[in-house]
């Protein structure tokens, strides 16, 4: 019995479908577990103050920029941003504290401008060893200090991508990558999509983000260009012709 085209088609689609929706459960079953660190890189225009160093144990975990030399309104500290890593425990699709950040506001001079990268690794430990590490690029929005309010005046920390990391790594044949979601004052029951430091303060703010599995594209069929066909057939009519010439 010769089965129908559509048929065969559906049959496909289901095939595909099924085949997803097992990468997808076998993914969401898996728990990866182990601790995380941060570093910063250099700004895309740095200025002379804009120093990056080791803090608490970390490493390139704190950037720091402004002066106070000379200012009036100075406030007597700088500015920095650290990061500090965690221990984590995270299933996949599930939002996890990636790292926990100090914000340092100072009213100085002498800023930068641009974008500024993190690198974040995650070293694993369960379900298996080893350290995998995700690029971000990150931005402040630095606000005028002109209302006298310490919390309208406050700088915020914002990530100037989508959120999502070109790095993937593969486990059981399902390849994953790194997510941020945004940033959490209270432990993960509020996201945020900016970190907001008051003006003149210290603030503190936790990193959140999830791991997720990436489904690859199938690969797409191949259409031969019409030249190419045209002159497949025309050497097909000019083969026909020859194997009747020898027949007569």
């Amino acid at each position: 019995m010769r089965s129908h085209p559509h048929t065969a088609k559906l049959s496909a689609a289901a095939l595909t479908a099924t085949l997803l929706v097992s990468i997808a459960g076998q993914a969401q079953a898996i728990t990866f577990e182990g601790t995380s660190s941060g570093q910063w890189g250099m700004p895309a225009n740095p200025s002379g103050s804009t120093v990056i160093s080791n803090q608490n144990g970390g490493i390139n975990n704190r950037l720091s920029w402004g002066r106070t030399d000379n200012c009036l309104t100075c406030t007597p500290f700088n500015n920095y941003v650290q990061y500090d890593g965690v221990s984590f425990n995270a299933g996949v699709g599930s939002i996890f504290n990636l790292g926990n950040l100090t914000y340092r506001n100072g009213s100085t001079w002498d800023g930068f401008n641009g974008d500024f990268p993190l690198n974040i690794a995650l070293s694993l430990t369960n379900p298996f060893s080893s350290t995998k590490a995700f690029d971000f690029s990150f931005n402040i929005f630095n606000t005028p200090n002109n209302s006298g309010d310490a919390v309208v005046d406050g700088d915020k920390l914002r990530f100037s991508t989508a959120g999502i990391s070109s790095q993937q790594f593969n486990y059981d044949g399902v390849d994953y990558t790194l997510e941020l979601t945004g940033f959490s004052s209270d432990g993960g029951q509020t996201i945020m999509s900016e970190f907001n430091s008051p003006e003149a303060s210290i603030a503190n703010a936790s990193l959140y983000g999830k791991l997720t599995g990436v489904v690859q594209a199938p690969p797409e069929k191949t259409i031969p260009e019409p030249a190419a066909v045209a002159g497949l057939s025309l050497l097909g009519i000019y083969f026909a012709t020859r194997r009747r010439s020898r027949n007569i």
